[in-house]
């Protein structure tokens, strides 16, 4: 770990350790209870780049009496100055007494659209935290695309990575423990617990309140007279190798699938979307296959044991009742849905579906956030709006699950001058103390290129991108009290964008958990 120390010391018993650690501008402290062993080394994190820091060292046993060490003096390490290997972070908006306090962890991505090189993107992984300045206070770098992270009970952090791995890191860097699809193109992992009779980890992972880990998986069916099209229905059908999604539980210490979901055993797989020919399983290691439903997200909703999951091309999120398997509820465009119409909410009053969304994330107060990437705004076959009438937004909506009603009761923003369109990727998160919303902003097109009508919705690769994460406080009308972004203007510029972001109170976040 580049910005990051460990302290280590023999006690003579059992001890309660706070780390208390300042660089004279900033201050904060760790605290360890007696279960973590400082002679095996104790994380310092959160340090500042390039900067002194001095450490302070506190114990105290079972009695409580108490000891402190002299200040102890470490620098950390400058951050890599190859803009290849470490994203800009311009500060846009800092109105730091309206911020939620704490920071952000988020998973910055890299590609070039002059190079066109899968590899370069593929082999770069990377976690990082800020603060509301935007200086980097973490970071951690491994081999492969990460899409989504999450912080166990323990206190660790897992991730899914684009190779189908699910791995479990501390606060160090250290594996902890590694799983993989066993079926995967990759083969074995040496090392990781091969979790049997699943093709692929992707998108997202999750822990359960039992402890089981639930993660996005897929299989692939041969379907027959499948479409070949998602803009001509009337073009030649062929049978075709079709992905659809699968919702897979498994134990952690064997890998063992204890439940699974099979969109193809409740979903229609004839109920395309756009971008279902794009290529992208076949970029992943299985060519000649389509790609149908492309869950992005997933979710437990403990209050009565089921799963949101949003599938990105069905433009719609479904409740899944766990004991039953059965669809609960289906909330999105209503076209299209044959057998379970009975299912779909109906929009009322003033607003709009959202489509090729992220991150559906229900709120303390019962309603519903979507990060609404806004995308073509239409189901094949009809012809899709042009990307230069589109925009994304974070959009909100109260549901009565009972009546199937849903009403749009907040968007972060209007289209205008300062709207952006997120081709891909994107994520939304309420925040606790302040009520603001946490957006992250994925992968967003250059503006000039959605204006004068260059950049359309194939060829995305080809065009300049960039990210930003914003923090709106709802109001009339929303403002945004914080925005950093992550845009590489120079000469050969490098794309950086971002699945998805997560708000960290404060450092205790590594002893306590989520």
């Amino acid at each position: 770990m580049p910005q990051a120390a460990v302290v280590k010391f023999v006690a003579s018993g059992p001890v309660e350790t706070t780390l208390s650690i300042s660089t004279g501008e900033h201050s904060w402290q760790l605290s360890y209870d007696n279960s973590k062993d400082p002679a095996a080394g104790l994380p310092v994190i959160g340090l500042y780049p390039a900067t002194e820091h001095e450490v302070t060292v506190t114990i105290r046993d079972e009695s409580g009496a108490e000891i402190s060490s002299a200040p102890l003096s470490f620098t950390s390490s400058p951050l890599p100055d190859d803009k290849a290997e470490f994203p800009p972070i311009e500060v846009t908006v800092n109105k730091t007494d309206q911020i939620e306090p704490g920071y952000v962890l988020f998973n910055p991505r890299r590609s070039w659209p002059e190079r066109r090189n899968a590899r370069l993107a593929a082999t770069f992984g990377m976690l990082l935290i800020v603060d509301h300045a935007g200086t980097p206070l973490w970071y951690y770098r491994n081999d492969s695309r990460i899409s989504d992270l999450e912080i166990l009970n323990n206190g660790n952090i897992v991730y899914v990575t684009q190779d189908f791995r699910v791995t479990e890191i501390d606060w160090l860097g250290n594996i902890v423990r590694e799983w993989y699809a066993a079926d995967r193109p990759q083969g074995l992992h040496e090392g990781g617990i091969a979790v049997e009779g699943t093709q692929t980890f992707h998108h997202e992972i999750d822990e359960l309140p039992n402890g089981n880990l639930v993660a996005l998986g897929s299989e692939w069916r041969e379907v027959e007279n499948y479409y070949t099209s998602e803009y001509d229905a009337n073009a030649p059908r062929k049978t075709q190798k079709v992905v659809g999604d699968v919702i897979v539980e498994f134990e952690p210490d064997t890998g063992k699938v204890v439940w699974t979901w099979k969109a193809f055993d409740y979903l229609d797989p004839f109920r395309i979307g756009f971008e279902t020919f794009s290529g992208y399983w076949a970029r992943r290691g299985f060519p000649g296959m389509v790609d149908w439903s492309h869950a992005n997200n997933l979710l437990y909703d403990e209050s009565d044991d089921s799963f949101i999951v949003n599938f990105r091309y069905q433009a719609a999120a479904i409740k899944i009742d766990r004991a039953t398997k059965e669809i609960k509820w289906i909330f999105g465009d209503p076209t299209g849905w044959g057998d379970l119409s009975d299912r779909v909410f109906k929009l009322e009053g003033e607003g709009r579906w959202p489509f090729h969304q992220h991150s559906p994330t229900p709120t303390p107060n019962g309603t519903l956030l979507v990060f609404d990437n806004g995308n073509y705004q239409r189901r094949p076959f009809d012809k899709p709006l042009p990307p230069a009438e589109t925009y994304t937004r974070v959009v909100e909506y109260s549901l009565d699950e009972e009546a199937r009603v849903v009403r749009q009761v907040w968007q972060s923003e209007e289209k205008g001058p300062d709207s952006v369109v997120s081709f891909a990727m994107g994520d939304v998160e309420p925040l606790p103390e302040t009520g603001n919303i946490l957006a992250a902003y994925g992968f967003v097109i250059e503006q000039e290129a959605v204006r004068d009508g260059r950049f359309q919705w194939t060829g995305a690769l080809d065009f300049h991108a960039w990210t930003r994460l914003r923090q709106f406080k709802r109001g009339d009308p929303t403002e945004v009290v914080w925005e950093i972004r992550l845009d590489d203007q120079g000469e050969d510029p490098v794309n950086w964008v971002l699945f998805g972001a997560e708000h960290i109170p404060s450092w205790d976040v590594i002893r306590t958990g989520k």
